[in-house]
């Protein structure tokens, strides 16, 4: 591992650290570069990049950003992919780099979109110091063109995140929207949690609403999630032929989750949790569009889909080959 900074430019005591990392995003990494320097914050703030061994410019761009403002960007390079060894670049490299306070998460084909993002969830972690995390609204947007299909609130106003929320749903925020105090950061990297096989975005929700002191939610969209982007790891799971195995696979670690969950509260939220496995049975026989179970098994959940969830499970079933055209189709986009 490589840090590419300038140690005598940098502030001493940055108060927010904002995470970032990159993999062969040449198409997208200057958006979120550029609305990282774009926001209005009247703290120390320090950018962390890690580079995974990009192989189509991004890691020029990073340098020559980092040339231009030396003050705040810390580049992490490396000489070989380190996720391809089993290594996660946000928590093994950036997390125990990270000298502010709080923490700023926003991967490299995503970006923030309201120049005083941070500057109103400091001031929520300020106001509330028992809460672990401020997660906001976003919009998913179309990868190329960055055309809005659709926008995410988790409610209508500002809330915590219920209990409920946290063991029944994978995701309640997208992990660019996430601002975390350091030390919740840290205990959530040391935590068994960690090491378990479930997806980050699903153990930190849960590590930091059921441990951490909670979640609390700003009903403003900050930030906007590229869907299907080139090189992300959903994409590749979408297109890739084993779709039975990999829902599997995500069920099985989310059951394991939540079972963790349970023992690491010592039953407290019990009954909450056993709702929740049953969501993850739901959602296993959703993402393999197994509509004849769903409609046996779960038919008033079924009915409350969206329409576009409704049209994705009603092709998968009755005309397969058009489905599978409209999403190839898609994601050419």
């Amino acid at each position: 591992m490589k840090i590419v900074e300038n140690t005598e430019l940098l502030s001493a005591e940055p108060v927010v650290s904002i995470l970032c990392i990159t993999f062969n995003q040449i198409d997208y990494i200057a958006d979120a570069l550029d609305s990282f320097l774009a926001q209005d914050i009247d703290v120390p703030v320090e950018i962390l990049v890690n580079d995974d061994c990009s192989t189509d410019g991004t890691t020029d761009v990073l340098l020559d950003y980092q040339r231009r403002r030396p003050d705040v960007f810390r580049i992490v390079t490396h000489e070989e992919n380190q996720y391809s060894l089993g290594f996660s670049p946000m928590g093994q490299f950036l997390v125990p780099l990270a000298r502010g306070r709080f923490i700023a998460m926003c991967e490299g084909d995503d970006y923030w979109t309201d120049p005083t993002k941070l500057s109103r969830q400091l001031k929520v972690m300020q106001e509330r110091p028992e809460i672990a995390a401020c997660v906001h609204a976003n919009d998913n947007v179309q990868a190329a063109t960055k055309h809005r299909i659709s926008t995410v609130r988790y409610a209508q106003g500002d809330c915590m995140i219920s209990l409920a929320d946290i063991t029944s749903r994978s995701q309640c925020y997208a992990t660019n929207s996430l601002f975390v105090r350091a030390e919740a950061m840290r205990a959530y990297h040391e935590s068994s949690f960690f090491t378990l096989r479930a997806d980050g975005d699903h153990k930190m929700l849960v590590h930091f609403g059921l441990i951490g002191g909670g979640i609390y939610y700003l009903d403003r969209v900050m930030s906007a999630y590229r869907v299907l982007s080139k090189n992300s790891v959903n994409r590749s799971m979408l297109l890739g032929g084993d779709t039975s195995g990999v829902a599997k696979k995500k069920h099985d670690n989310r059951v394991e989750l939540l079972q963790l969950a349970d023992n690491e509260t010592n039953g407290a939220y019990h009954d909450a949790i056993e709702r929740g496995i049953d969501c993850i049975h739901y959602a296993y026989y959703r993402d393999i569009r197994d509509l004849r179970t769903l409609r046996r098994r779960w038919p008033e959940r079924l009915k409350a889909e969206g329409f576009l969830a409704k049209v994705d499970l009603h092709l998968y079933t009755y005309a397969r080959p058009l489905h599978k055209l409209a999403l190839k189709v898609y994601c050419k986009l």
